[in-house]
C-alpha cells in the first residue's frame, strides 16, 4: 500500500453496481437473510481480494474484481465507500479492516504548517 494510485471513477462505478445489485436483490427476494448473505459474501470477497488472497466465492459477473486491475489501495477505499449501505442492511464491518482504512487514510493525510506571520 505504498502510496498506490487510487483511481475515483473506476471505485465510483464499481462502488454504484454494488450497492444497485444490493437494492435490486432487495426488491424481489424478501428473504432478509438471503439479502444479507448476499451482502456479506460481497463484503467478504473484497476483504480477501484486498488481502492478495484468491476467494472461493465467485462473485456475480458484474460485481467480479480483477486482481490484476486492482491494488489494496482502491479495495480498502471501495469497501470504505460501500460500508454504509452495507451496514443499513446488517452488516457489520470487518474489524481488521477498519484498521487498515484508518492507516490507509492516515497515510494519504497532508499536514501543512501554518507559516509564522508578523503583527
Amino acid at each position: 500500500m505504498r502510496n498506490e494510485p487510487v483511481d475515483k471513477e473506476k471505485i465510483s462505478e464499481t462502488s454504484e453496481s454494488y450497492k444497485d445489485n444490493w437494492w435490486k436483490m432487495s426488491q424481489y427476494d424478501q428473504d432478509y437473510e438471503n439479502v444479507i448473505w448476499h451482502i456479506e459474501n460481497c463484503m467478504n470477497y473484497i476483504i480477501i481480494m484486498s488481502e492478495g488472497m484468491q476467494p472461493t466465492y465467485a462473485a456475480p459477473p458484474q460485481l467480479s474484481l480483477s486482481a490484476a486491475n486492482w491494488n489494496e489501495s482502491e479495495l480498502l477505499t471501495l469497501y470504505a465507500s460501500i460500508l454504509p449501505t452495507a451496514a443499513q442492511a446488517g452488516y457489520v464491518a470487518d474489524a481488521g479492516m477498519t484498521v487498515r482504512i484508518k492507516a490507509f487514510l492516515k497515510s494519504r493525510r497532508r499536514y501543512v504548517r501554518a507559516g509564522s506571520q508578523s503583527p
